[in-house]
């Protein structure tokens, strides 16, 4: 079949993306893909990954990601005449599923990348798709939103709700969040860590959620807690530090958790990754007292070296594992320094608070100066007027 025979073809069909889907024939959606396509930062070379399209819709980011090599699964609910075209035109070898992406599982199999683009702000529940996009990948997704424009303040994690057809006369609009609101958000599903890829046309927005080897294919679960004692926040520290708390699994207090790994910086990275905390072993008598016998065995320990780390601020995380497979963390900022400068801090900390006490001692002295004054001159007025 000729060029204009298939651009014939193609018009009969309606488009949302637009793009060349054979040499010489472009479809006429009213979305121009090669305006767009490389704020998404996908890579040239995918061959041998096994890639996840969610919300496919024409199939274009399906079959961008076949020629470059990749395996493709394509998921959409609403199936469209336009996937099946071009899937049939470009004798395309990737898989459709007609689905919600509230259905995922791994039951549909596990993949090295996840595309999830234009999805979220129709989502009535876009935590929960996260959670479900989290499960099933292995390396990191890249996910695609509207978000709220540059003038809103980022540093309120917020998303606004748009009722019916509230946002572009579109009934399947629902949450559009600010663009850290999308990041924390993604994190929050289950990436250990998350970073903003691109802001284009000031609202649209990319995040990319990466997994490490003890979070692949595993959603973060809110059954587990994890508390850090020792640092507290913002805490100095140097040479040997010990990093103590407790955690438990509120469902399977007795060994729901499989295991506490410390990280300093960046979470679920080999490199970054400090060591295996004790757990199991040590008791604590104080959340016995509140929660019962059961929970009594959920302190945990940790020594290590900080003699060769950089100075400086720093996030020291505890990621916890439980053995249904899931996953949760806990971090806290320190400042990592000498031993010198630690009791140098130390010693303007208590000089402060010896300070602040002195002040106070003044202060009550003065104020009970003023009260012996008031106390002589209304006894000697309440004498004159007798």
């Amino acid at each position: 079949m000729d060029t204009s025979k298939i651009q014939e073809r193609v018009d009969q069909v309606k488009w949302f993306h637009s793009f060349e889907v054979v040499p010489g024939v472009i479809t006429k959606g009213v979305s121009k893909m090669t305006d767009r396509v490389f704020y998404f930062e996908i890579p040239e070379d995918l061959t041998g990954k096994h890639v996840l399209d969610i919300g496919a819709a024409d199939g274009y980011f399906s079959f961008l990601a076949e020629t470059r090599g990749a395996d493709v699964v394509s998921v959409d609910l609403w199936p469209r005449q336009s996937y099946f075209m071009a899937h049939e035109l470009r004798n395309s070898k990737a898989t459709f599923h007609h689905m919600s992406i509230y259905d995922i599982t791994p039951d549909l199999g596990m993949f090295d990348i996840v595309f999830c683009f234009g999805l979220y702000y129709h989502l009535k529940h876009p935590m929960l798709a996260l959670e479900k996009i989290a499960s099933v990948t292995k390396e990191y997704a890249i996910i695609e939103s509207e978000i709220l424009p540059s003038e809103i303040d980022e540093t309120q994690l917020i998303s606004q709700l748009y009722p019916e057809d509230g946002l572009g006369k579109d009934t399947t609009n629902w949450w559009v969040p600010t663009y850290d609101t999308f990041v924390e958000t993604t994190r929050a599903a289950g990436f250990p860590n998350v970073e903003k890829v691109n802001r284009y046309h000031d609202k649209r927005g990319i995040v990319k959620g990466y997994k490490g080897p003890r979070t692949s294919g595993k959603i973060l679960d809110e059954d587990l807690i994890i508390t850090i004692d020792v640092p507290t926040t913002s805490e100095m520290v140097s040479g040997q530090q010990k990093v103590t708390g407790w955690a438990t699994s509120q469902i399977e207090p007795d060994g729901g958790i499989k295991q506490l790994t410390i990280y300093l910086d960046k979470m679920d990275s080999p490199s970054h990754e400090l060591g295996i905390a004790e757990y199991g072993n040590i008791y604590r008598a104080d959340i016995v007292k509140h929660f019962g016998e059961p929970y009594g065995h959920c302190g945990f320990e940790f020594t290590w070296d900080t003699s060769s780390i950089s100075q400086g601020a720093h996030v020291l995380y505890v990621l916890g594992e439980s053995k249904r497979g899931t996953w949760h963390y806990r971090s806290v900022p320190i400042i990592v320094t000498t031993g010198q400068e630690k009791a140098l801090h130390r010693l303007f900390v208590e000089k402060d608070v010896e300070i602040a006490r002195l002040q106070n001692l003044v202060k009550g002295y003065e104020q009970g100066r003023v009260m012996r004054a008031m106390n002589f001159v209304n006894k000697t007025l309440l004498k004159i007027r007798r």
